[in-house]
């Protein structure tokens, strides 16, 4: 597990010069996809989020959300011992960190999703980049909204 401040990086002057590393939110927490649904559970609780990303030797190979736990314990009773590589999402949109938001609008626009993970130059995890604090600094027109036909999670961080 990693720890780091929640709020997101100091803005860019101008949405022309704005980078993922601008918008990008540091990660307050992680799990293995060795870690329990249970230790998953813990972080949403303590760090306040919707989302954990998992990382497996400092690089992100999926996000276990909160919603998806809800849902699959019907199914398994014992889900909270599982590890978190069982319901764990896969196919998540990453950016480089130095990338213009640009790339992290399109990358999250191609699969529908309202969040994407930021990587710095050697694939380790930075951030998180959310949808909604895109559309907070771009114009409007430049940030369409994800595709209503594909089910996204909520954004992170709460109001």
């Amino acid at each position: 597990m990693s720890a780091g401040s929640t709020e997101p990086t100091p803005a860019a002057t101008t949405p022309e010069d704005l980078l993922v590393s601008d918008v990008m939110t540091p990660v307050a927490a992680t799990c293995s996809p060795f870690s329990t649904v249970t230790e998953a559970v813990m972080i949403f609780k303590a760090q306040d989020v919707d989302v954990v990303p998992v990382i497996d030797a400092g690089k992100p190979v999926g996000v276990v959300v909160d919603r998806d736990v809800a849902l699959a314990v019907a199914d398994a009773p014992d889900l909270a011992t599982r590890p978190v590589s069982e319901i764990m999402v896969k196919d998540w949109p990453t950016v480089p960190v130095d990338a213009h938001v640009d790339q992290a609008l399109q990358a999250m626009s191609a699969v529908g999703s309202r969040l994407a993970l930021a990587v710095d130059a050697s694939g380790l995890l930075a951030g998180l980049v959310f949808w909604a604090e895109l559309a907070r600094r771009l114009p409007l027109e430049a940030a369409p909204a994800p595709s209503p036909d594909v089910e996204v999670p909520a954004e992170v961080t709460k109001p």
